[in-house]
């Protein structure tokens, strides 16, 4: 689904996907939103496979998905010099839960980010870091702190920014709820790239998945309800949250 707004055309890039940019033009702009406890990672350098300027994006909830990241920095960047930009990790403290019990998700990928920028600082690879971490709170919406995108001007320089770009859900996710089954019940330990489409095999491992976990009842749930099942920081989460969950329980019902 192509997104136009003010003349620029919009790439939006889910959760736990990555795109890699290999031709940027200044009408374009790379654009993550949703992310709480979660970074948003951007990477830009010559490629050691094409030898052209290339970038890589994507929005970054787990361990392992993060290593994956990490991964294909390492596969298409090689030792070459590196600009990484990142934003997220909200809130920037301990959260406490209602319950009393303490989440620390956002510290925990800020340290992740953290020791692999220290580990390439060590091995010269890093030209240039802008980090945006553990801001504030990522719920109060002209905060922007959910938001993270990259532009090219006319000569090719990476503009990076935190100005939000209006978004329905379907635009989100044009696939009526499959990428938050991906988020949620996919391999922990993988990013997909942004521009394949989901298998037959996929999806049906994603939604057998979901149904043994019950997902299809948060289709009738309060957003209470689906805040305290399914959001590690319930306080925190963008307004879109519950519905984003709610679409993924209807898929996994109708499927």
């Amino acid at each position: 689904m192509d997104i136009f707004q003010n003349g620029k055309k919009i790439v939006y890039v889910s959760q736990d996907n990555y795109c890699l940019v290999q031709c940027p033009d200044e009408n374009t702009i790379y654009y993550c939103d949703s992310a709480t406890s979660c970074i948003i990672l951007i990477t830009t350098g010559i490629s050691v496979i094409t030898k052209k300027e290339e970038t890589l994006i994507s929005h970054l909830s787990r361990p392992g998905r993060f290593n994956a990241y990490f991964e294909c920095v390492s596969k298409n960047f090689g030792d070459n010099p590196v600009k990484i930009y990142a934003s997220g990790a909200n809130p920037p403290e301990r959260y406490i839960k209602k319950t009393g019990d303490v989440d620390t998700t956002a510290l925990r990928n800020a340290s992740q980010v953290i020791a692999w920028l220290s580990s390439k600082a060590q091995a010269q690879t890093i030209e240039q870091v802008s980090l945006k971490l553990g801001q504030g709170n990522p719920a109060i919406y002209n905060n922007n702190l959910d938001c993270y995108s990259i532009s090219f001007d006319s000569s090719r320089m990476a503009l990076v920014s935190n100005t939000r770009v209006y978004l329905t859900d379907e635009q989100r996710d044009p696939t009526g709820g499959l990428q938050t089954l991906f988020c949620i019940y996919g391999d922990p330990n993988s990013i997909r790239n942004q521009y394949d489409d989901f298998s037959k095999s996929e999806i049906q491992a994603l939604v057998a998945a979901a149904k043994k976990a019950g997902l299809d009842s948060a289709a009738t749930m309060s957003d209470e309800e689906i805040l305290e099942h399914y959001s590690s920081t319930p306080e925190y989460e963008v307004p879109w949250f519950c519905d984003t969950i709610r679409q993924a329980a209807v898929f996994v019902k109708t499927h």
